[in-house]
Parts: C-alpha cells; structure tokens; sequence
C-alpha cells in the first residue's frame, strides 16, 4: 500500500524533474507561489515573468504530459523516498547553499541536523597508509558519535565509511547516479548497511546510470552536508580536490592529511595546508580546534534529557502520540504540543532504541516491540 501524502509532494517530484531549469529557479518559483503545487498551475503569461519564452511554453506543454499522482506513486512503489527543498525534514546545512538541490531521493534516512557531521574521501587509487588512516579516523569519528559522509567511492571513501559502520556509527552516501544503483558494484555490502545506519542520498532520480559528468556535481552535496570536510592523499589535480574547493565556497571548515613532499598521493593535501587547509593529525585535535565537539555534547545532552527527568514526561506524551501507522513530525508536534527541534531529537533516541522507525521523510511509526503503555 502506498503512502498517504500531502497535496504537494507528486507536484514537488514533478518540478525536480523537469528538466532544462536549474535548481535556484525551481527554488525562486517554488518561493514566490509558496508551493510546488501553485508552480505547475502557473499560467504560461506568468511562468514568461520567470522563464525566456520557449522554456515557458515547453514546461507548459511537458506539464500536460505528466501524470502527476501517477508518476509519484512509481517512486513509492520503488521504495525511494523523496524530500523537496520547501519541506521541514530537507536538510538545511544542505539548503543553505547555493545552488542546494530541489529535490533528493533517499534510501534510509537523512542526516540528523543536530548530530556532527564529516566527510572523509580522497584518492581511489590509495597507499597502505592512506588506507590505514582513513579506517582509523572513520572507525574514531563514529565513536565519537560523529556521522560520516562520502561518496562511497573506491579507495579512501568507501573505507572510511566501512570502518564508521563497522565501528556501530551512522554513514551516509552521496552518490553520483541514482538512489536505486549501487556503484561501485564492489561496495553493496556497506550500500545495503548504510539503509538501516544511515542513509544513501543522490539528486538523481532512480534508474540514473553513473555518467562522469554526474559526479562533479554531487560533491557539493558531499561538503554541504558536512561540517568538516577531511583530505586523506589527493594528487595536485584530483577530483578530490573539487569537493575541498566547493567546501571552502560553502564556508566549511577544511582540514587535509600532511605527507611526504616526494610522495605523489600527498601532493594535493600538502597545498592545501600551504594555502591555509587545516592540518590533520588526530580526531580529537580537529573536533576541538572546529568546536564540533561541543556540538557532539550539546547533542548527547539533548539525547539524555528525551530519557530523562523532565524529559520522560515530554516522550510519555510523544509515545502517546505515536502508533502503528506512519505519522508525519508535522502531526506528532500538532497532536503533542511539543517543539519541532524537541521531537526530532526524541525520535531519534527512540529509533536508535529500535522503539520506532522511519518509515520515509519526515514519518515515524511505532515498531513491532515497543512497549505498549496501559
């Protein structure tokens, strides 16, 4: 059975994926009519304010040809869960930028707003060393409580992030094809992982193949749901070096692993720390000298505080709240009275706990063993 959703959501998938109108338009549309809904009702005369004549009329007619119910219940038969950029659960490190994506599809879940966030890639083609460094970090970093970011692409990557799910950490995967493709091939194992510890996310709608000039592109969203970004190896022309370059226009903090000067694989991480990069030496150096480790405790206070004291009386009333079928953070804040940031931060504590479980964006519903008040 399908989900039920709001008005919004098959036309918010319809104006992600038209196609010759950049993200920012979709967004400056989106914002002047208050919803995507109003975007496709546009009259031609007024989408022309906006869009050069022909793109106007060419939406117009590609708007005839959607079946917009239709076409947003294939999504959800596939199981991709889609989120827009007007909505309360998109990520808003993620909004914040520039050119921020209308629309992500996702497996799992999205990043916690509250929780740090690092991103660690580097060289495909790595050393021992880098192979070394990257597991080391990745597995610290997740118990530090700290989520891990990447692309899941071979090499440095997709080792850190094995090592942050081995470790019982939360990883999330930006991938440069659709949601519904894992590629690399040689990475399902942590693919199919990160579904229940984290989430694999892409701008891509499902069925998109890996094409080169799709992975460029994809790092912004790598560095824009960071708060740090961490280099380990980058030749002096890396792609890697791309997803430092689009972190520091984001105002990220950047931070790259020292290496031999005679040492190919280091040539990229040492210009960056000659051009003012952060120097990588250890996890807990970097967490302090950004202050995500303040960040980390102000969360588990948070956390504590959903369990404990005042709090218990606060979750007895979320508990109540929740049930069997999926209900949006929306609901539960108009059925509990509660604040928005307040019931993220308890539903995460309790899907951690196995109680409840994220059934798509933004929907929670009880699992089979949670305790049942009478």
């Amino acid at each position: 059975m399908n989900r039920k959703y709001n008005g919004d959501e098959p036309y918010a998938y319809w104006l992600a994926n038209v196609l010759g109108i950049g993200n920012r338009m979709k967004r400056k549309l989106s914002a002047y009519t208050k919803s995507a809904r109003a975007v496709y009702e546009m009259p031609e005369k007024e989408l022309a304010q906006f869009l050069s004549g022909k793109k106007a009329e060419k939406m117009v007619k590609e708007r005839k040809r959607w079946d917009v119910e239709g076409e947003y219940g294939k999504l959800q038969e596939k199981g991709v869960n889609f989120v827009s950029l007007s909505e309360p659960s998109y990520p808003e490190k993620l909004a914040a930028i520039e050119d921020a994506p209308f629309g992500l599809y996702f497996y799992g879940r999205l990043p916690d707003e509250s929780v740090p966030s690092v991103a660690i890639i580097g060289a495909r083609e790595c050393s021992e060393y880098g192979r070394y460094m990257a597991g080391l970090w990745g597995n610290q970093l997740a118990g530090e409580g700290v989520a891990l970011i990447s692309g899941m692409a071979r090499g440095i990557d997709s080792i850190g992030q094995r090592a942050a799910l081995e470790a019982g950490g939360n990883s999330y995967a930006v991938l440069g094809c659709g949601a519904d493709i894992c590629y690399p091939a040689e990475s399902r194992d942590i693919y199919e992982q990160m579904k229940m510890q984290g989430g694999i996310l892409s701008e891509y709608p499902p069925g998109t193949g890996p094409k080169p000039q799709l992975f460029p592109p994809r790092n912004r969203i790598i560095s824009g749901l960071s708060d740090v970004v961490v280099i380990i190896e980058a030749r002096e022309k890396s792609g890697t070096l791309i997803t430092a370059d689009m972190a520091l226009e984001q105002g990220k903090e950047v931070y790259a692993l020292p290496g031999r000067a005679t040492d190919s694989l280091s040539e990229g991480c040492n210009r960056l720390i000659k051009q003012g990069a952060g120097l990588m030496l250890s996890v807990s150096e970097m967490l302090e000298e950004t202050g995500l480790r303040e960040k980390k405790e102000r969360w588990e206070e948070n956390l504590s505080g959903a369990k404990s004291g005042e709090g218990d009386k606060g979750q007895v009333k979320l508990e109540d709240c929740l049930d069997f079928y999926p209900k949006s953070i929306e609901q539960l804040q108009g059925e509990s009275g509660m604040e928005y940031r307040e019931i993220v931060c308890r539903l995460m504590g309790l899907c951690m706990e196995g109680e409840v479980k994220q059934v798509s964006a933004g929907c929670y519903q009880k699992n089979g063993k949670y305790n049942i008040r009478i």
